[in-house]
């Protein structure tokens, strides 16, 4: 490793050598290209193993876009980086799949169970805020869910956090397929699956200081006809917050608020 001179500033890749920055320097260091190329992991016997490794993780992060992708809505509330932890989560059960090293599929509807309770928010998780347990039922064979919100009670059983003004109550079903391994990378059983969408519903815009009655929400996918049962149904709840930029008008407060899985079946 060494680092450039004040007169030489590029950073990126020339020939076998890299130039960047690294965090708490201001440095541009430089250092000559290491490990196998692309090419030789690609194709090398030596890099069989590698080869496995790789193509199974990249079926799970497959699997993570699609679970992201039935989050939509409540995937902004988020206060990390949760790719990563749905991840890890997926790892055993491609593990406990049948199927060659390197070509495990993912079937989440195996073990479902594994994904519930799963936290949007390591800093305010939803159970600090409404402190009363929703309760929620899903049914596979009908694809709906019922979500039943308490009356919430400020400073009681409901605690707004940084003390916005408004807030709704968010709940998303989806439908989350198991993937399999194909040439051409990790996809569902069938492809009419990448034309499902989840389903949102939200209780109106509620002022955060008053007490509120208790809520019903509920979700279906009406007419919606899935080609198996290589899919797992996936419910998640969540409460955004609002202000008032006039006085008819809501918009929600960005980056704030508490979303989980509630339940996958």
């Amino acid at each position: 490793m060494a680092i450039l001179s004040s007169e030489i500033t590029f950073t990126g890749s020339i020939g076998q050598l890299s130039a960047y920055k690294m965090r708490g320097s201001d440095k541009i260091i430089i250092r000559k290209k290491g490990g196998a190329s692309k090419e030789k992991i690609k194709h090398d016997a030596a890099f069989a193993n590698t080869r496995r490794v790789n193509a199974e993780f990249g079926g799970r992060a497959t699997a993570s876009k699609w679970i992201m992708k039935m989050l939509s809505r409540v995937k902004p509330l988020a206060d990390y980086n949760v790719a990563g932890s749905l991840n890890s989560l997926l790892k055993p059960i491609q593990m406990g799949s049948e199927g060659v090293y390197g070509k495990r599929g993912i079937e989440l509807s195996q073990k479902p169970h594994l994904l519930e309770g799963f936290s949007l928010n390591r800093i305010t998780p939803i159970e600090s805020v409404i402190r009363t347990p929703i309760v929620c039922s899903v049914s596979r064979e009908n694809l709906s869910a019922r979500i039943e919100i308490p009356a919430l009670v400020p400073d009681i059983n409901f605690q707004v956090h940084q003390r916005h003004p408004m807030y709704k109550i968010i709940a998303v079903l989806g439908i989350v397929p198991d993937l399999f391994h194909q040439e051409w990378g990790y996809s569902p059983s069938d492809r009419a699956y990448d034309n499902i969408y989840p389903e949102i519903t939200a209780t109106e815009w509620m002022p955060s200081l008053k007490e509120s009655a208790p809520t019903v929400l509920e979700l279906a996918y009406s007419g919606t006809q899935l080609p198996d049962n290589k899919f797992s149904i996936m419910l998640s709840v969540g409460i955004c917050y609002g202000k008032m930029t006039d006085t008819n008008t809501i918009e929600q407060v960005k980056h704030a608020g508490s979303a989980k899985i509630f339940s996958v079946r």
